[in-house]
């Protein structure tokens, strides 16, 4: 027929049919393989968390979607990589690493170390870490072993890696003085993997006492975080006190390029030093925005502002009305509303928190609700975004800014939620922390990111 030019018209009828039924199929599959992909993707915003039967890594995205990555322990420190395929964590004390994909279910464990002081990741394939036999360490996924960076007898805290091989931390020694105990510390360091290169970026400073009497407290800098770019590491100005420091600290910044730490004039920036007492711009480094406000107590004296690193200059970005803070560093005035937990939209545009009245008595404070807010940075518009009667706290955008989750304290119960479209889901109860000696709360503050971490994707 084919040889003759002459195709009967059933055929060519059939023939076109056949072709559209094909790509009819084809198309649907394309859509079903995409629509696989797209939710594969989102459900690499996950959350670890610390429950009573043991350690769990939680989609976001896909609720119920859920694994257990280790138990029978006592569990503490959550820290996921920087692409989400790896969880470090503390079992007993002791440094361990697992695999997380909630979509195979994988979850190797691999035991790093014994009694371990500190850790973090330097970048995607590299855990750095220290213990108390002193040094510095690192292990690498690769090759699946560690390695001794600093052979010392130095001491390595508060270690926080840039995600691209450098991680900065504090560093002190023991010594011993007419029979006793005692620890000097040394300052800031930076470490680079690639050139094995320790330098001490932020001294400390003794105490000291000038001849009029006046006691110098000194400095004891502590690493606040790192901008996403690494060109900023963010530093709270501690002192030589416990007591001083409990009740807020100056902050300070070091040029990373530049190689130049400065501290802000702290009668106008002035802070608790609690790690998410700040919120690190996605887009602009120099730009933070930091829960400002002494005072130990969170029910009053708090309020959030944006820090010009480059020019020390400080920038309320709520409406006068919400201000808590005096013009004292350690003002117990309750009044407006007091702040807390920020954090940047993904366009940083936007901060979100969880506010409540001030109040001077702190067991009315806890008892009130808390809610969860958002602010424009441009216009200072403000927005209610739950509006029950819990104590919410902690909020992030996830699924690119389209969703938010956040902690909700019941009694003694903190569960983990989604909010997306108006609507509010359970995502996950019974984070807690199971240890009588160590306290995840202090005066109204808790230390959630000793049993929480939340991976948000960038793909």
């Amino acid at each position: 027929m084919i040889n003759s030019g002459k195709i009967p018209k059933r055929l060519i009828i059939l023939f076109t049919l056949t072709i559209v039924a094909i790509l009819t199929i084809t198309t649907g599959f394309a859509i079903s393989v995409l629509g696989e992909i797209k939710e594969n993707k989102s459900s690499n915003d996950f959350a670890v968390m610390v429950k009573e039967d043991g350690l769990w890594a939680i989609s976001l995205s896909t609720l119920g979607n859920e694994i257990i990555i280790d138990k029978d322990g006592l569990f503490k420190d959550p820290n996921i990589s920087p692409k989400g395929h790896n969880v470090a964590y503390t079992k007993d004390q002791n440094l361990y690493l697992a695999e997380v994909d909630l979509i195979q279910g994988k979850k190797q464990v691999i035991k790093i170390s014994e009694k371990v002081l500190s850790y973090t990741w330097a970048n995607n394939n590299d855990l750095v870490y220290s213990t108390e036999k002193g040094g510095l360490n690192g292990f690498n996924l690769g090759a699946k072993k560690s390695s001794r960076y600093i052979e010392s007898q130095d001491m390595y805290q508060g270690l926080v890696g840039d995600g691209k091989g450098t991680v900065y931390g504090d560093i002190y020694m023991h010594y011993t003085k007419n029979g006793k105990q005692f620890i000097k510390d040394k300052g800031v360091i930076s470490y680079e993997l690639e050139l094995g290169k320790e330098k001490i970026i932020v001294p400390s400073r003794p105490s000291s006492e000038d001849i009029n009497g006046i006691a110098d407290m000194g400095l004891m800098p502590t690493v606040a975080g790192i901008s996403k770019d690494g060109a900023y590491v963010y530093i709270w100005a501690k002192v030589h006190s416990a007591s001083t420091n409990s009740d807020g600290v100056a902050f300070g910044v070091y040029d990373a390029k530049n190689n130049k730490f400065t501290t802000f004039n702290k009668e106008v920036i002035f802070a608790l030093a609690y790690k998410d007492n700040l919120a690190i711009n996605p887009l602009d480094g120099r730009l933070p925005v930091l829960n400002n406000g002494g005072a130990r107590d969170m029910n009053i004296n708090k309020t959030l502002g944006q820090v010009d690193v480059t020019s020390g200059s400080f920038t309320n970005i709520l409406p006068e009305s919400m201000i808590a803070t005096s013009k004292e560093p350690y003002g117990l005035t309750a009044k407006g509303m007091v702040t807390m937990t920020p954090a940047f939209s993904p366009d940083g545009k936007k901060v979100i928190f969880a506010a409540s009245k001030a109040r001077e008595n702190m067991q009315q404070w806890t008892n009130d609700p808390h809610n969860i807010y958002t602010v424009e940075l441009g216009t200072k518009k403000v927005e209610k975004i739950t509006k029950g009667n819990s104590f919410d706290f902690a909020p992030n955008y996830i699924s690119k800014g389209r969703a938010i989750v956040f902690a909700r304290r019941i009694g003694d119960d903190i569960s983990l939620w989604r909010l997306q479209d108006n609507k509010e889901e359970l995502i996950a109860k019974g984070m807690k922390y199971y240890d009588a000696n160590y306290y995840i709360w202090y005066y109204g503050h808790y230390k959630l990111e000793s049993i929480l971490d939340i991976h948000i994707s960038e793909e």
